[in-house]
């Protein structure tokens, strides 16, 4: 069985890597922990991968300290990120191998977001408050988020997520191709 520690008690976020690395290494047994990510709550480009990979070398620390088991830790972080004159959301995922170190990074797909919820976030909105507003539904942001509301339930954050979580295991399944 592999033991995965996320850096989050986000239920979404969870399900997102229970579902990836089921895929990935068949039985699993899946943990959240909440972690501080260390950056901006709405972070922006490189930001996002500082923050995924900061919440995977917490959560696996705070494996470590509760004497948890763990394969693997990983962190996801959601933002923005501004491409050809556009602002997309997404979330970036960094997955460790507990063994030995070695990290992957991967993203979620991107979407692009309408002008009017792209004002709000840069005046300091979070997107998920928005959502919230948007839908009247507080847990709609957790496992839907804005993708969710955009594609009209066509891909949801939890979808996302584990995109960006099998994104980012392409390291740990295809080792001898990332030698350096």
């Amino acid at each position: 069985m592999t033991h995965v520690v996320v850096g989050s008690s986000n239920e979404g976020k969870v399900i997102a890597c229970r579902r990836a690395f089921h895929r990935a290494f068949g039985e699993v047994e899946v943990r959240g922990i909440a972690v501080p990510s260390g950056v901006a709550e709405q972070p922006c480009g490189d930001e996002c991968f500082v923050g995924a990979r900061n919440r995977a070398e917490a959560v696996r620390q705070a494996a470590e300290a509760l004497s948890m088991a763990a394969d693997y830790a990983v962190g996801i972080e959601g933002g923005m990120v501004q491409l050809y004159n556009r602002w997309f959301g997404f979330s970036a995922a960094s997955v460790v191998d507990c063994s030995n170190d070695r990290v992957g990074y991967g993203t979620s797909p991107m979407f692009e977001l309408p002008a009017a919820i792209t004002a709000s976030l840069l005046e300091g909105t979070l997107l998920g408050d928005i959502v919230t507003e948007l839908t009247g539904d507080a847990t709609f942001r957790e496992r839907r988020g804005a993708v969710g509301l955009l594609t009209r339930g066509l891909l949801t954050r939890e979808n996302a997520h584990e995109y960006g979580v099998l994104a980012a295991l392409a390291p740990h399944l295809s080792p001898e191709r990332y030698r350096r």
